[in-house]
């Protein structure tokens, strides 16, 4: 069972590389999902020294980002989902959040939340303590395997937290076959997930 919740915070996240991706559903969802995706590829753009070569580019993007809104969440539970994008000649890397009432001894809801013992991994998860001020006390693992029917390697950055706070077991992960761009961002993925925090869906939003 999912709960609402809303993510917050403590400084915004760079713009230029990190993008907050609705959830939507409803009437009207298409063409809400095309006008946002259309705006926020135009904003995106903007941010570069250089601009967009052609109106091509800003269509590329759109089009990508109307792409993860509507179908990672029709694949995956989530609640939140953003993307990250720091290089525009890279895709999207998308990260997915997702959160349940608390159950059950923490140390082992956390080594479930960042798959400690999920079958199918190439070796043993990296796994440290990613407790925060703001969540709480937590893991994070890095983990390589090969999906179900694929031949790359892929690897999986997973965190998860018992916030006390809210009475919630936090998820966050990515997953992505570019291992080497991958492990060269942990800090940064780090750093985003170290200024999270949790609150009602009436007192916080995400833009």
């Amino acid at each position: 069972m999912s709960i609402p919740y809303a993510l917050d915070f403590t400084e915004d996240p760079a713009p230029e590389a990190w993008l907050a991706i609705p959830i939507l559903d409803g009437r009207g969802v298409d063409r809400q999902r095309r006008k946002w995706a259309k705006k926020c590829a135009e904003l995106r753009w903007a941010l570069e020294a250089e601009g967009p070569r052609d109106k091509s580019q800003v269509k590329s993007l759109a089009r990508m980002l109307e792409g993860l809104s509507e179908q990672f969440p029709q694949k995956i539970p989530m609640q939140h989902l953003f993307a990250y994008l720091p290089d525009l000649r890279r895709d999207l890397l998308p990260f997915f959040f997702y959160a349940a009432p608390s159950t059950g001894p923490v140390e082992q809801v956390l080594d479930t939340l960042v798959q400690r013992n999920e079958p199918g991994a190439a070796q043993d998860p990296h796994i440290v303590d990613f407790t925060t001020d703001n969540l709480g006390k937590g893991l994070r693992s890095i983990r390589h395997f090969v999906p179900k029917g694929g031949e790359a390697l892929c690897m999986s950055v997973n965190y998860g937290w018992r916030v006390d706070s809210y009475g919630i077991d936090l998820s966050m992960r990515t997953i992505s076959d570019d291992i080497g761009w991958m492990s060269a961002n942990i800090e940064a993925f780090d750093a985003f997930a170290r200024s999270l925090r949790v609150g009602h869906p009436n007192d916080l939003a995400v833009d």
